[in-house]
């Protein structure tokens, strides 16, 4: 599939990029997000998980790794790799479990962990430009 760009003017527009998201999640697991410092990350993958049924997400600066429990009954995981400092630490957190097993997973900081990272997964770009949010989606 060929990249797809979204131009996104305000927090209400992101509906739309989540709904697309939302509809590639039924044949991938992995989404990988990124984008600098404030992008917006964080709030498109809220978007997205509020899809699945969930009304609570917050995010896993501190925790690193939360799980979600989805309206099917799936375990959601949304994980900010962004204070992982070593590769021990991708190990001793479960995150590989996480990547290799059978359950949608959102990661935002995906650079931190490149190397332990599945041949397939879905990635979003976030970047600003003058105010606006271009979000770009490519399998």
């Amino acid at each position: 599939m060929s990249p797809i760009t979204f131009s996104v003017n305000s927090i209400n527009d992101l509906s739309k990029v989540a709904e697309k998201i939302h509809k590639l999640s039924s044949y991938n697991r992995i989404f990988l997000f990124d984008g600098e410092m404030g992008s917006g990350k964080t709030t498109l993958i809220k978007y997205i998980v509020a899809l699945f049924g969930i009304k609570e997400a917050s995010s896993p600066t501190f925790s690193i790794i939360n799980t979600y429990l989805g309206n099917k009954s799936q375990s959601i995981y949304h994980v900010d790799c962004y204070r992982i400092e070593n590769e021990n630490e991708i190990e001793n957190i479960g995150l590989l479990e996480i990547l290799y097993g059978e359950n949608l997973c959102f990661i935002e900081w995906p650079e931190k962990i490149h190397n332990f990272l599945p041949n397939n997964y879905v990635k979003i770009d976030i970047n600003i430009e003058n105010n606006l949010r271009k979000i770009t989606i490519e399998t």
